[in-house]
């Protein structure tokens, strides 16, 4: 606790120089514009607020914010409030995470941190960028040992073979976006939504992201076009491959349920599957309660809702590094509600390779 009060006191010392700066301004009678104040936040919640206190609102550990501070403080210039005065890159990143945390309402946030609500809005887009910005190192699949750990995590769940990844998508509500021809972003539920396409891990931590396309964009298409499919066709080792459900192409790395299994071997594979890929889901239903901001619809701009959505998962990311956990991991909720998979098109069947790879882990396995 020493280092978050050295850091605090540090921040308020600035600012006290500051004020005697002005005040020696007035004593000597010079003319000119007084030196602008720095917004503090009115309380130090690193040492005000009871370690559950922090995390409720915040979403991390003290340690992991007072790291996260650090490293993206060089990134995050001072944008000022609605007098002027310079928002510190600690304060700017309070506000920030807090209101993707909480989902709360900007002006709810800005009365709580004595700023203006426009200073919310830029405190998020300004401090979103700079998280996302750390994407390639928080968010990357598992190479050597750890790919090992995870092939062998998921086996012990339901003895599914092989499994790198799970992968779905997750649709993110929007507001009626300024675009071209918004009704691309209508998703088939009627409203207008981000397509977010996820792979994520046994433990719950998210391997890749994307989160460019519109609500409309089938599954498939998403994934077909992604990087991701590119590097896989060509560096996945042909025993490994992702788990998806049936709103995607069977392939040789990427394998999906039988769709009408007509014995039990069939039928036992297609629950190992059931219960393996579903963690991906209890993984979106984790990032959307632990970010209350991605539950409800967001109201900031397309692209910085794109970005909003990938610092959240850089910060869930972390979360899960650090062993910090909700009281519900996602086990007993119903996730297919707000996440239905799109109706797979007609013509659309495995290639060979993928059919030959899945009959041989039914035989062998099942």
């Amino acid at each position: 606790m020493d280092e978050y009060q050295q850091l605090w006191d540090d921040w308020e010392l600035l600012d006290q120089l500051d004020e005697e700066l002005d005040d020696q301004a007035d004593a000597q009678g010079a003319i000119g514009r007084k030196r602008r104040r720095i917004v503090k936040d009115r309380m130090n919640p690193f040492t005000a607020m009871s370690d559950d206190e922090f995390v409720e609102r915040f979403r991390c550990n003290k340690t992991s914010m007072y790291d996260l501070i650090e490293e993206i403080k060089d990134q995050l210039s001072a944008p000022t409030d609605s007098r002027g005065c310079p928002v510190p890159p600690h304060l700017q990143t309070l506000i920030a995470v807090r209101c993707m945390a909480t989902g709360d309402h900007q002006m709810t946030l800005g009365d709580c941190h004595d700023v203006s609500q426009m200073t919310v809005s830029r405190c998020l887009k300004v401090v979103s960028r700079a998280i996302a910005s750390l994407s390639q190192r928080y968010i990357k699949p598992p190479r050597g040992n750890d790919m090992r750990r995870t092939i062998e995590q998921f086996h012990d769940i339901s003895g599914m073979p092989g499994v790198v990844g799970a992968i779905d998508c997750t649709h993110i509500s929007i507001l009626r976006p300024s675009v071209e021809n918004p009704e691309m972003f209508r998703c088939r539920k009627g409203y207008f939504s981000l397509n977010v396409q996820a792979v994520c891990g046994p433990d719950l931590q998210f391997h890749n992201v994307v989160a460019r396309w519109p609500g409309s964009v089938h599954d498939s298409r998403v994934f077909e076009n992604s990087r991701l499919c590119a590097e896989i066709e060509v560096n996945l080792n042909p025993r490994y491959h992702l788990l998806g459900d049936a709103g995607y192409p069977l392939k040789r790395y990427l394998m999906t349920p039988v769709s009408f299994p007509d014995n039990a071997h069939e039928r036992a594979y297609n629950y190992s599957h059931s219960q393996t890929r579903n963690t991906v889901e209890r993984a979106f239903g984790i990032l959307k309660r632990r970010f209350g901001y991605l539950g409800k619809r967001v109201r900031t701009s397309l692209d910085t809702t794109k970005t909003v959505v990938v610092a959240c998962v850089v910060l869930h990311n972390i979360a899960v590094k650090t062993g910090l956990v909700l009281p519900q991991d996602g086990r007993d909720v119903n996730l297919n509600v707000n996440n239905i998979p799109n109706e797979v098109p007609a013509q659309r069947r495995g290639n060979v390779e993928g059919r030959l790879k899945r009959q041989q882990i039914i035989r062998d396995f099942f």
